[in-house]
């Protein structure tokens, strides 16, 4: 899809640089149009038996992008209190063995007692937005954030880029806002694609994602 929608040939860029941006394109996307949670209290019985458990938001997403929503999209904690000073804390994250998305379910492979989790099951996760996620348009969503960054990779090779300052315009198009717009278009958040945020400021630092299963070199 990469060759067939944009202008980039191989002579521009090869596809193994084109193949180390894609996983970075895909998490870019996944953030842009997931919501990240952060410590919710699942709702759910500690009783010692139960191991089902709910989140307040739905669809879970697919935060690692390796194409499943599973116990690897989630971290769960068992909170307890602090016998001095009443605090809630958390101890290590906690395994569980199955997730479903469309109900925010998550099955705890074993199930919390009131002395483990006195304080509560609580977790971290991202949910869809907007609600399921059509794939075929988070793909294509992608490809064009991955235009964007293959324009900023070549910015450097682009003649008197850093002399454009009376058209701002032009210095924008060259360096692939127009790709970076088609994204947010795709997503819908085209409302937003002014906003810049400080670099790094409140934003969880990005873990490693497997790699991608979406193909877009064809």
């Amino acid at each position: 899809m990469f060759r067939r929608i944009t202008h980039f040939s191989v002579s521009d860029i090869s596809d193994t640089d084109i193949t180390n941006l894609i996983a970075e394109a895909d998490r870019a996307v996944m953030r842009l149009s997931t919501t990240e949670v952060w410590l919710e209290e699942l709702d759910g019985s500690v009783d010692g038996s139960n191991t089902d458990f709910r989140t307040k938001y739905v669809p879970i997403a697919d935060t690692n992008v390796d194409g499943n929503v599973d116990e690897d999209d989630v971290t769960i904690y068992y909170a307890t209190f602090d016998s001095v000073t009443g605090w809630t804390e958390l101890g290590s994250a906690v395994s569980a063995s199955s997730v479903q998305s469309e109900t925010g379910i998550i099955t705890m492979a074993t199930a919390p007692t009131s002395t483990t989790a006195e304080a509560g099951v609580w977790a971290i996760y991202r949910y869809d937005t907007h609600g399921k996620t059509d794939y075929d348009i988070l793909a294509l969503a992608s490809t064009y954030y991955l235009a964007y960054l293959t324009a900023s990779k070549l910015m450097g090779r682009t003649p008197r880029l850093h002399t454009i300052e009376d058209a701002p315009y032009v210095r924008r198009d060259t360096i692939g806002a127009d790709w970076l717009k088609l994204c947010y278009e795709t997503l819908g958040l085209q409302d937003k694609i002014f906003l810049v945020r400080s670099d790094g400021a409140g934003v969880p630092p990005m873990q490693p994602v497997a790699t991608s299963k979406i193909k877009r070199l064809d």
